[in-house]
């Protein structure tokens, strides 16, 4: 089946997709519409797909005769696009978060279980061998039952965005909710369970960018507990060094056990509480990084996983439902920040 595909959004992150997209070859897909305000945007994306349409207003492209759509554009616009979208009937790949309050999140939700159309939520993690070798060895039993998840990434500031808005806490939510739903939505995915309560510190030491302040951190800490028990923690830094080699720092530990990343390697490192174990259990994974912006694992595969599910009728791993409480976690430390409160799910979200 041929896929006819349009891009609202075709920055940096846009453009990686319709480069990805085109990978799939033209017996699947035809790269046929483009929207965006910036002319410069525009025209590297002609350069991928001369023949395809071009639009200003991302209305008019959802209307469009088009199967499926990819929004990658800045963050405070995505809950409302999604409604439209899905209503056009137009399969929906939505770069993360899928919104940055609370609210928006319920409204994507709503919209995409409303419908009978794939949304495809893009946490490209999930997809990658790499990640998903951890998720396997979790549910193996490996390392018994979880009792703690964390993520450490230092690492340098944010990209150059137009206008600035990633840098604009009413615009990107936050750094949190921006940088780390990622990282969230893994540790989600591996321990099985929903967040319950939430305690984070941050602000902004080193990147000021706006002199507001709207401005958004620069360095957090965040802990945080399951409804199963099971805590987690996560520490940024974006003023380190940006290292040669991306090694950031994930783990999980059990009552039997410990995974940790060594992602310069594409290596799995496994420790096991019986025995006299001195050197770790190295799980070497084929694992390949995606093109374009980031170069993330789990790439390339989410774009082939996105047409399957489209021609295949099956929802995707990343589903706005497996995948809002990842957001939601990095909504719920920048509240926790803001106002200086443990945040407790069900008491400041409702049921969602």
């Amino acid at each position: 089946m041929r896929l006819r595909l349009g891009f609202i959004g075709v920055g940096a992150m846009g453009l990686s997709h319709v480069q990805s997209m085109r990978k799939l070859g033209e017996d699947k897909v035809e790269i046929a519409a483009f929207c965006d305000t910036n002319e410069a945007n525009l025209k590297q994306a002609l350069a991928v797909a001369p023949a395809a349409e071009t639009f200003r207003d991302a209305r008019e492209l959802a209307r469009a005769r088009l199967d499926a759509i990819f929004v990658s554009t800045p963050n405070f616009t995505h809950a409302g696009l999604v409604p439209e979208i899905l209503a056009a009937g137009k399969h929906l790949f939505l770069e993360k978060p899928c919104g940055i309050t609370g609210e928006e999140c319920r409204r994507v939700l709503e919209a995409a279980e409303a419908s009978d159309r794939v949304l495809m939520l893009g946490h490209e993690l999930r997809y990658s061998p790499y990640f998903q070798k951890i998720k396997d060895l979790v549910s193996a039993g490996e390392i018994g039952s979880p009792r703690m998840v964390w993520t450490r990434e230092f690492r340098g500031p944010f990209q150059k965005k137009v206008g600035d808005w990633i840098q604009d806490d009413r615009l990107s939510g936050g750094c949190l909710v921006d940088k780390n739903c990622h990282h969230f939505d893994l540790m989600n995915w591996w321990v099985g369970a929903r967040p319950k309560r939430v305690a984070a510190f941050g602000g902004c030491a080193v990147n000021r960018v706006l002199g507001s302040e709207h401005q958004v951190h620069d360095h957090a800490s965040v802990s945080f507990e399951y409804d199963n028990g099971v805590r987690g923690t996560l520490h940024l830094c974006m003023f380190a060094l940006d290292f040669p080699h991306e090694d950031l720092e994930m783990g999980i530990i059990g009552d039997g056990g410990m995974l940790l990343t060594r992602i310069s390697r594409i290596e799995i490192l496994q420790w096991k509480r019986s025995g006299n174990q001195k050197e770790p259990i190295v799980h070497s994974v084929r694992a390949r990084h995606g093109e374009g912006w980031g170069s993330h694992l789990g790439f390339d595969e989410i774009h082939e996983e996105f047409w399957k599910c489209i021609v295949e009728r099956r929802a995707p791993l990343t589903s706005a439902r497996n995948c809002v409480d990842g957001t939601m976690l990095a909504i719920a430390a920048e509240e926790s920040i803001r106002k200086g409160v443990i945040v407790d799910f069900d008491r400041w979200f409702g049921k969602y």
